[in-house]
């Protein structure tokens, strides 16, 4: 799995316990353990959402199948700050 530079700090920003849960969620969905992910429609379809708590994290699959984890943020505004990469 991948991540961004901006999930890298947003991280690094988050309380301890929300951390971990968020690494948690990741690392279950790149073992292919079931979570809460959900494909994104739109302007973003192409991407999905991994629901921890309140926060979301955006990923998708690169050109060789791995995770890339491209965006964290809360729920109230992760879509509405989100910008796919060129």
């Amino acid at each position: 799995m991948k991540f961004s530079d901006q999930v890298v700090a947003a991280l690094k920003d988050l309380h301890p316990g929300v951390r971990k849960d968020i690494r948690r969620a990741l690392v279950d969905v790149a073992g292919g353990k079931k979570r809460d992910v959900g494909a994104l429609t739109g302007e973003l379809a192409g991407f999905w959402r991994l629901r921890v708590g309140k926060c979301r994290v955006v990923l998708r699959r690169d050109k060789t199948g791995e995770i890339v984890a491209e965006f964290l943020g809360p729920r109230k505004t992760v879509y509405r700050s989100f910008r796919p990469p060129s």
